[in-house]
């Protein structure tokens, strides 16, 4: 940090003038407007004219801490040039891998010196450094005043700045940048956190800016009729949006320590309210290496914290055990959550769970989960913020069955009664027959409901037993029987058993259609599990048939087996079916599709899929994210479905851009339990191992990769054979890997052996198979072959087409590869023609490779080059360029520097 007495300058150059007093920049003695950090990388070059000033401190003082490439320092100064103009801007010499310098001479003179007085926070004050933003409310006037609401003096926006000045305070806001950055790096952008927009920690004021989210939770319910209006089950609602915004946070490996309603903020949001849990400055990391592995700067966090000293905290909400010295946990900020909960039910905030707290809430099951959530004991508190939404959200089956048990003791008691007043008196002659006659009725009726009870149970005990001996003798002895010495010693893969099993699943169980339909419907799931998706859709659309049939096409079970039918269609590549199936079960499902239920999970876990098969990343990542959400609180216990969205989102992070987010996804599932070998199965394993070898190769990282690729290969061959899809989709990374290491004969060997296994799996005409050839394709235009490489492009690209439309990112990638081999062909018109409809997203979307759009650009600056357009030269240094700072591999950017040395050395 600066010291405060240092002199400010004005700073003149051309006809550029910089005064750092007000934090203007004058052009031809007119102020430009630029954002603050294009300014502050004017500002530092200032201070060191005619000094290189290394990339590392440019990052460090003007982006501290915050998630960046090299590409957005590279931005502000084509901003700052752009600001500058011609020969101003033209002082300014980027350094190549080392920083940036500002060529003298500059005069500069003394334009006054830093205050050193202390800010001061009052209405009407500008922000420093942010000169649009005024002071406008005090948030925290019983809390020392830190925090304000400010308007932006043009545009009419609000935002929320919290200012420190001592080193505690300071502390505490870095550490919410750090908690917020994690968050968002882990969970993406949600609407039930608050988001942070912007920071200073350079010079005093240091302040953190964050959108204005809403009043505070208390303050909403005092100022606004709508929670006193609510019903309790809209509170309940209500309260669940809070939770889950902390469930997420946990899952992501951060505590809150803060739970409090000033630290929840309500706004309006269509004809509702968006709660947002807000303020992570006292949070804590369960997992700190978590920091290291996205690259995020570790800000204001130290070792230890005890929280009850930890200023600002609200003694109220800390659980019992926090109060008497112990480290906080998830279970207590499940504590501060139940205390929440009462509150927002009993619609008064002043209230405690003192003696008597129960009175007023009419509903026992709510009042249970309120005590279990604030039970003073952690032993026997709810171990979850999830157990706690699980519990909300099934009170009305546990009313059912709470009313069944009441109404079933109510009945037995009743009957007591009456036996002990008949045994109480002398019954006359008319009141003994009247018993005779209730008794004999009763006895017949109770005879029938015995033997009506022993058929059903007989019944059910005869399908149990004929299931038993159906899985002993199929699933396990194959049809040879369980102890058959020919099947055991085989040790026969999951897939073949599975073979065995579901040819014989009609046949044994023609007057059974319940059972056969829940079999065929538990077969669909195992052979997804070996990723053999073929005969998956061969069982799930029997089940779907087998529901349809049993209880309608409106049923659950119908509506679940369509959505997974619809996910092994995507994965062979039928993507018109498998849309046309999401469209009729979205209509069956109607409404339900937005409740928290198993039928919304599937939806949205079959629309991701479905869009992630056709390389639409961008459209299956929010379909992904919302399942994840549901399978949290539907299916908690599903490891594997949780491993499978965790790593879809990985891989669309990974055709994103985002590598990183990607390896720690990856590294989750690999960490160890709740993802264990017994709960996940090895080809889930594999699946985790390939998505961290993407990562690392998204990463630039291709010798790490390596290693991991063929573990993952290994465990594929041995999970689910050597021709299945998952060792296919394997070997097809690794042929690229050696690519990018510049072993082109020995990917050119694996993606030989690639495309044969595909064609073998999928069938010549499958999307999987053609993406293969065109891959085969590249790798031999990769070693001269132009003749085989045009000839398997051609036919990828066609195929392609049919498959999944004329401008589906496959059809697009293939048609760059295609150019780059006609224009090596010396066909530069056609192959330049040819790039004319491509995007630069859709291509993207195709690899987990960095910087695609720059590679685009570069292959076309390269022909331009070769067809000698004007200007062809620069824009192909420029885009070299841009691919070093993206990441793309050193062997693709020599192919575009020979192409620029070759053309300079003919002139």
């Amino acid at each position: 940090m600066e010291h405060p007495d240092r002199p400010l300058y004005r700073y003149r150059f051309d006809d550029a003038e910089y005064d750092e007093a007000r934090t203007a920049l004058y052009v031809g003695g007119q102020r430009v407007e630029l954002e603050q950090r294009p300014l502050r990388v004017l500002a530092l070059l200032l201070q060191h004219v005619d000094e290189v000033v290394p990339r590392a401190e440019l990052f460090d003082k003007v982006w501290e801490g915050r998630p960046t490439v090299d590409n957005v320092l590279a931005n502000a100064v084509a901003k700052l040039r752009k600001a500058l103009g011609e020969r101003a801007g033209a002082r300014i010499i980027n350094v190549p891998r080392v920083g940036y310098r500002l060529c003298g001479p500059v005069e500069r003179i003394v334009a006054g010196r830093r205050s050193s007085a202390p800010f001061k926070l009052e209405a009407g004050q500008v922000v420093p450094g942010r000169e649009h933003f005024i002071l406008r409310e005090c948030l925290d006037p019983a809390a020392g005043g830190s925090v304000w609401l400010v308007r932006h003096d043009k545009t009419g926006e609000q935002r929320v700045y919290k200012f420190a000045s001592d080193g505690d305070r300071i502390d505490g806001l870095k550490r919410e940048v750090t908690i917020h950055r994690l968050l968002r790096e882990s969970l993406g952008e949600r609407e039930d956190l608050v988001r942070i927009v912007d920071w200073n920690f350079d010079e005093p004021p240091c302040w953190l800016q964050s959108e204005y989210a809403g009043r505070d939770l208390a303050s909403w319910a005092k100022e606004d009729a709508a929670l006193a209006d609510a019903s309790c089950e809209a509170r309940i609602a209500w309260f669940l949006q809070i939770a889950g915004a902390v469930a997420a946070a946990h899952n992501a490996g951060v505590l809150h320590k803060d739970l409090k309603p000033s630290n929840v903020l309500v706004a309006p949001r269509g004809d509702g309210w968006q709660f947002r849990v807000a303020d992570f400055g006292s949070g804590r990391l369960l997992e700190p290496g978590k920091l290291e592995e996205l690259g995020i700067t570790r800000m204001g966090m130290t070792v230890t914290s005890a929280l009850p000293t930890d200023s600002g905290v609200t003694l109220l909400y800390l659980a019992p055990e926090v109060l008497a010295g112990s480290a906080p946990s998830v279970q207590s900020d499940v504590y501060a959550l139940g205390l929440i909960l009462f509150q927002m039910v009993t619609g008064d905030f002043r209230r405690t769970l003192a003696p008597g707290w129960r009175q007023g809430i009419d509903d026992d099951l709510l009042c249970e989960d309120i005590a279990a959530a604030t039970n003073g004991d952690p032993a026997h508190r709810l171990a979850s913020v999830d157990a706690l939404v699980q519990r909300l959200l099934s009170r009305d089956a546990r009313a059912i069955e709470r009313q069944r048990l009441r109404d079933s003791d109510a009945r037995a008691l009743a009957a007591e009664r009456l036996l002990e007043r008949s045994r109480a008196r002398r019954p006359w002659l008319v009141a003994a027959i009247a018993l005779l006659v209730l008794g004999l009725v009763t006895s017949l009726w109770q005879i029938r409901r015995v033997r009506a009870a022993q058929a059903e149970a007989q019944q059910q005990a005869s399908r149990a037993e004929a299931t038993n001996s159906f899985l002993n003798e199929y699933l396990l002895g194959a049809g040879f029987g369980t102890h058959s010495p020919a099947w055991n010693e085989r040790n026969p893969r999951l897939s073949e058993i599975l073979d065995v099993t579901a040819a014989k699943v009609d046949e044994r169980f023609a007057r059974e259609p319940l059972l056969r339909t829940t079999l065929h419907q538990t077969l669909a799931q195992a052979y997804r599990s070996t990723n053999d998706y073929a005969k998956a859709a061969v069982q799930i659309q029997a089940a779907v048939d087998g529901w349809q049939g049993l209880v309608g096409a409106a049923d659950r079970r119908t509506i679940i087996a369509q959505y997974q039918l619809a996910q092994a269609l995507a994965y062979l590549s039928r993507f018109k079916d498998a849309e046309a199936l999401l469209d009729r079960a979205d209509k069956a499902a109607g409404a339900r599709r937005n409740e928290a239920s198993e039928i919304a999970l599937n939806a949205h876990l079959a629309r991701a899929d479905v869009a992630y098969q056709q390389l639409k990343p961008g459209q299956a990542l929010p379909e992904y994210q919302s399942a994840d959400r549901l399978q949290r609180l539907v299916q908690p216990q599903n490891t594997l479905m949780s491993a499978h969205i965790l790593l879809a989102i990985a891989g669309c992070n990974l055709r994103t851009g985002n590598p990183k987010a990607a390896e720690v996804a990856a590294r989750r599932v690999l960490a160890g339990p709740p993802y264990t070998r017994e709960s996940i199965g090895l080809g889930a394993f594999a699946a985790a191992r390939m998505r961290l070898g993407d990562a690392l190769r998204g990463q630039g990282k291709y010798q790490q990769a390596i290693p991991v690729m063929q573990q993952a290969l290994a465990d594929y061959e041995q999970s689910e054979g050597a021709d299945s899809q998952g060792a296919i989709i394997v070997l097809s990374r690794l042929s690229h890997l050696h690519s990018l290491t510049n072993d082109d004969a020995k990917a050119l060997e694996l993606q030989r052996d690639v495309y044969a296994r595909a064609a073998k799996h999928w069938g010549a005409d499958s999307q999987y198979a053609l993406i293969e050839l065109l891959n085969l394709g590249s790798s031999e235009h990769d070693t001269g072959d132009l003749q085989a490489a045009g000839l398997h492009l051609q036919q990828a690209v066609a195929g392609l087409a049919k498959v999944s439309g004329a401008n589906s990112p496959a059809v697009q990638a293939g048609r760059v590869e295609l150019a780059r081999v006609l224009s090596d062909a010396g066909q530069n018109d056609k192959a330049l023609a040819m790039l004319a409809d491509v995007d630069p997203v859709a291509y993207q979307a195709t690899t987990a490779d960095p910087g695609q759009a720059e590679l685009l650009q570069a292959i076309r600056a390269k022909i331009e080059l070769r067809l000698h357009q004007a200007g062809a030269e620069a824009r192909l240094r420029s885009a070299i360029v841009a691919m070093q700072k993206a990441g793309v591999a050193a062997s693709e950017v020599d192919e575009f520097q020979k192409a620029l040395a070759v053309d300079v050395g003919k002139r």
